[in-house]
């Protein structure tokens, strides 16, 4: 068992997935706890911490150089959300997650790895 926590321990991917579900599943119900209504979920959450959070993954991929495949983590665990309890417009920012992701991931394509 100790084997397995270190695998998961090492696993910059774990980190991405255990961040995006905090982010997806749990701060919207603490902006409902704190009576934060839906337009300001919409905004702070949706608009502004997840798209830093995007633009953070393609850069996190980048400098670590890990697989393409982690800039779609977040999108997909959105999706799902959006599916399960919020309206169409949740598949459109999906959209532009990954976008930005995949932006940020080739611009900073150059940069030195360590």
């Amino acid at each position: 068992m100790k084997n397995i926590w270190k695998t998961v321990e090492k696993s910059k991917t774990t980190y991405i997935t255990l961040i995006s579900i905090v982010l997806v599943f749990i701060m919207p119900i603490l902006f409902k706890m704190f009576h934060l209504g839906r337009t300001d979920r919409i905004i702070w959450l949706f608009f502004i911490i997840n798209i830093l959070f995007s633009g953070f993954i393609g850069w996190f991929s980048r400098k670590y150089g890990l697989s393409f495949y982690n800039l779609v983590i977040f999108p997909v665990i959105f999706v799902i959300s959006v599916f399960v309890k919020y309206g169409r417009y949740g598949y459109f920012l999906a959209g532009i997650y990954l976008v930005l992701s995949i932006l940020i991931y080739y611009l900073f394509e150059n940069e030195p790895k360590e």
